[in-house]
């Protein structure tokens, strides 16, 4: 389940699985400069309050972090070609946004980076779900400050904006998703530092104080 998560950064050609700007959010200088966790296998969680299950025997997701361009790698043990290369910046208290350039040889867009929402906390993290279209209207018409433009599927991307504005933008999206989940019932997706191929097992002490920071911190941003 881990990977089904993951798969929306693999699934870049699709707008709506992320947040489209041509403005470049996470130039060098911008990006965090350690890790916001440790790299290693991340694998899934089940449980949503303890005791917790950390899924290790399969499905890991094997996660590298490059000093030297401050980037994090998701790697694809099938098939390491599709590995996807991110720059973090920190939305703040544990909310960070996640951009992907998609500008290739052969695909060239205006908007050309893809955001992806996360929380972390210690060695969890959870991927936010991108708003739906209609969501995303409503939202984009609260922040004035930035411009937006319709793709040629109709979604909207960022087109202009100061870089604290679009930070501001991404927080709200985060609660709104949140939001969304709270409405539908939705259980988080909790990827945990660990071994691939290890047996599964309960978590430990130190894993489950970063699951409960995760599903504290998300319930925190949850409006009511």
């Amino acid at each position: 389940m881990l990977r089904v998560v993951l798969a929306a950064f693999a699934a870049l050609a699709m707008s709506a699985c992320s947040y489209g700007s041509a403005v470049d959010l996470a130039p060098f200088s911008a990006r965090i400069d350690k890790p916001a966790a440790a790299a290693g296998d991340y694998c899934e969680v089940k449980g949503q309050a303890a005791p917790f299950t950390v899924v290790s025997h399969e499905d890991c997701v094997p996660v590298i972090w490059d000093q030297a361009t401050r980037t994090y790698t998701m790697v694809d043990p099938d098939d390491k070609e599709d590995s996807i290369q991110s720059a973090v910046v920190s939305l703040g208290s544990g909310v960070y946004a996640a951009q992907i350039d998609v500008k290739d040889d052969e695909h060239e867009t205006p908007d050309r980076y893809q955001l992806h929402i996360l929380l972390s906390k210690g060695n969890a993290f959870t991927m936010l779900s991108a708003l739906e279209d209609e969501p995303l209207k409503k939202l984009a018409k609260r922040h004035k400050q930035l411009t937006f433009k319709e793709d040629s599927t109709g979604r909207l991307y960022i087109v202009k904006g100061s870089p604290d504005r679009i930070k501001a933008f991404l927080r709200d999206a985060a609660k709104e998703s949140l939001r969304a989940m709270k409405k539908e019932d939705e259980e988080f997706s909790i990827g945990i530092l660990d071994k691939s191929g290890a047996p599964d097992h309960e978590a430990s002490k130190a894993q489950t104080q970063d699951i409960e920071a995760i599903l504290k911190l998300a319930k925190s941003m949850t409006p009511r």
